[in-house]
């Protein structure tokens, strides 16, 4: 989980370079990857996992694909702003990646235990859905205000 956390770290540090050319996109605006139904496909093979090392290992890739969804929708939202506005993002999504990470740590109850990586890996699912409903909704209100300018 730490590994994927410094990535995506390192991927939003790395966007800011593309994204200060507002005519250069880290993301094409037409792209459209097809997550969802890897996403559903992990989920429903977790469902018939007959090893715990599977469980974990599913749970993982759920949670790496929700993140990169996640990651998608902050490239997007990031692009839309000004300078002061992507400061203000790339502070909060570094605040919100350490509050992931915790929120993880905290939710296992099996310290120790094999089920621990399946528990840690739900909660930092639960939080990355949260955060991705949070960030697509800024990402539609600035296209509501742009069609109404």
């Amino acid at each position: 989980m730490r590994i994927a956390i410094i990535a995506i770290s390192a991927l939003v540090a790395a966007s800011t370079a593309f994204a200060a050319d507002s005519t250069s996109r880290v993301i094409p605006a037409d792209w459209l990857p097809a997550l969802s139904p890897s996403i559903t496909s992990a989920l429903q093979q977790l469902k018939h996992a007959d090893s715990q090392s599977e469980m974990n290992l599913l749970s993982r890739q759920v949670a790496d694909m929700t993140d990169a969804q996640l990651f998608i929708a902050y490239v997007r939202l990031y692009e839309r702003l000004g300078p002061k506005e992507q400061q203000k993002l790339r502070d909060e999504q570094s605040r919100w990646l350490k509050q992931r990470s915790k929120a993880a740590r905290d939710a296992v109850e099996s310290q120790g235990a094999s089920l621990a990586p399946l528990e840690a890996n739900n909660a930092e699912v639960t939080f990355t859905e949260k955060r991705l409903v949070e960030l697509r909704a800024r990402l539609k209100a600035l296209g509501k205000k742009d069609s109404d300018d």
